[in-house]
């Protein structure tokens, strides 16, 4: 018994010791600076710039009349092409050096998709033109939360990051927020978890009744 409850509290140290904090960073939740982008002539780059990023869309393929548009509006970023339209759309925002800590483990995009059709949605990110992390939105993603891994340190030193986002003939995409997600190690002296606090309380508890029985 005695050797089962001080197990008990050391495995209560050790999760204390080696639990992580999720972290969430923002880098777009679309709440400020609405824009409003309708394609040009195939090939022709139309863009926007002001506080909060830069939007731009380039028109791939059309089949008149042209539908395919991109706005940031009412917190989310909206993507529509007509059905023999391909456009690509880039979001780019300046990234501060030092944004994570150092420590930091466990990296990733994270999305929050309100929508997407059946069409795949192919993503990539560039930091300084250099491209970061690719991967896909699957197809029919609604009101959903995805994460998608970057290296450790390749966002450390900050600068122009791109994010390059295209699809299938019609592709359509609402998303609500773009931001970096990362764990961090708990500091031993943190405060624990209401359940592990209990945990360890009762195995002190058992501690001082087999101390009590053996006196």
């Amino acid at each position: 018994m005695k050797k089962n409850l001080f197990a008990a509290i050391v495995a209560c140290s050790a999760l204390f010791a080696a639990n992580a904090h999720a972290i969430t960073v923002s880098l777009d939740d679309f709440n400020n600076g609405d824009q409003s982008l309708t394609a040009g002539a195939i090939g022709t780059l139309v863009s926007d710039t002001n506080a909060y990023r830069t939007l731009t869309t380039r028109l791939l393929s059309t089949a008149p009349p042209t539908q395919s548009a991109v706005e940031v509006s009412f917190g989310g970023l909206h993507v529509t092409n007509g059905g023999g339209e391909d456009s690509e759309v880039t979001v780019s925002w300046n990234l501060a050096a030092g944004l994570l800590p150092p420590n930091a483990t466990n990296i990733g995009f994270l999305f929050t998709i309100v929508q997407s059709d059946a069409n795949a949605t192919d993503v990539e990110f560039l930091l300084n033109g250099a491209s970061v992390s690719n991967f896909a939105i699957p197809g029919n993603t609604f009101d959903k939360d995805l994460m998608f891994s970057v290296a450790d340190s390749v966002l450390d030193d900050g600068g122009t990051l791109t994010m390059v986002i295209n699809g299938a003939v019609g592709w359509d995409l609402d998303l609500d927020f773009v931001g970096l997600s990362y764990d961090l190690p708990t500091r031993v002296n943190e405060v624990p978890e209401p359940a592990s606090v209990a945990l360890l309380g009762m195995g002190l508890l058992g501690l001082g009744a087999v101390r009590r029985r053996k006196a």
